[in-house]
C-alpha cells in the first residue's frame, strides 16, 4: 500500500489532505510564504501548509522508503 502523507490544506484551515507518497509529484512554492503547491502524477492539485522545501523532502523519503522495502505498488519506471 502507498505511503499517504498528511498535510494540513493552507486553503481551508485546520482540514488535512492526504497525499500519496509518488516519486513523480513535483512540488513549488505557492504564492502565499510557508505554502507549498503539491501536484500529483493522476493530476490533482493540492495548496498546502508547509516550506516547499520540507513539503518535497518528506514525500521524496516517504516514496524512496517504500521502493527500498519493497511495498511500493509501481516499479520505477525512466522519465525519458
Amino acid at each position: 500500500m502507498p505511503a499517504l502523507l498528511s498535510f494540513e490544506d493552507a486553503e481551508r484551515r485546520g482540514t488535512r489532505v492526504y497525499i500519496d507518497a509518488h516519486p513523480q509529484t513535483s512540488i513549488q512554492p505557492g504564492e502565499v510564504p510557508n505554502t507549498s503547491i503539491v501536484n500529483s502524477p493522476d493530476g490533482k492539485r493540492f495548496v498546502v501548509v508547509g516550506d516547499y522545501r520540507d513539503v518535497q523532502l518528506k514525500i521524496q523519503a516517504a516514496s524512496a522508503q517504500g521502493h527500498e522495502s519493497g511495498e511500493a505498488p509501481r516499479k520505477n519506471t525512466s522519465i525519458s
